[in-house]
């Protein structure tokens, strides 16, 4: 996060806890509310299944009780009201965005909570965001990475592009499928190219 800050691109406030009085004053001083969200694989098993944990926003019934919190590391975010969504892989020096639009009430929180409600687009980010994305790449050495970012209004009605994460791994085969982007094609070339 603050490596992402450095170069210039917008954060969320962030907190990763497992202080249930820190998380608790941390929600308070939020007017959009927060939302939880994993620090690891999001596949856990419990009650003889397997059970994917989502992203989530922290009502009031689970700001009442957060003993839970005390087990382990939790991140919490600042929720970011969005329009839509953007997936953006980053390969050597190639940026493919794709906008990710929610089509059902689960997905606007968290996009892979409900696939077959999705639509895709391919879109062009902001040049303010494709060098921070860049700069970020350079600054930790990487010549691969899926960003999720939201794309939301600021007050006056002009675009805003949120950081949320990275993943060093992060899937794409499924906007390449809905969209056409070249990802793939991308990494297969990237070895001749170098690290651009």
């Amino acid at each position: 996060m603050a490596a992402a800050a450095r170069c210039g691109l917008t954060v969320p406030r962030t907190l990763v806890s497992n202080d249930p009085a820190a998380v608790s004053r941390f929600a308070a001083a939020s007017a959009p509310g927060v939302v939880l969200k994993p620090l690891s694989t999001n596949l856990i098993y419990e009650d003889h299944t397997y059970k994917m944990g989502w992203t989530r926003r922290l009502s009031a019934v689970d700001m009442a009780d957060l003993r839970g919190v005390a087990v382990t590391a939790h991140q919490v975010q600042d929720w970011a009201p969005k329009r839509w969504e953007c997936r953006a892989v980053v390969v050597g020096a190639d940026i493919f965005a794709v906008a990710i639009h929610a089509g059902s009430e689960s997905s606007y929180v968290d996009w892979r909570s409900d696939y077959p409600a999705l639509s895709y687009e391919v879109v062009e980010l902001p040049a303010a965001v494709t060098d921070g994305l860049r700069a970020f790449m350079a600054e930790l050495g990487l010549i691969y990475g899926a960003f999720d970012l939201v794309v939301g209004s600021d007050e006056a009605g002009g675009e805003i592009v949120s950081f949320l994460e990275i993943n060093p791994g992060g899937q794409y085969g499924f906007l390449e499928e809905a969209t056409g982007v070249p990802i793939t094609d991308s990494l297969v070339r990237l070895p001749a190219r170098g690290s651009g």
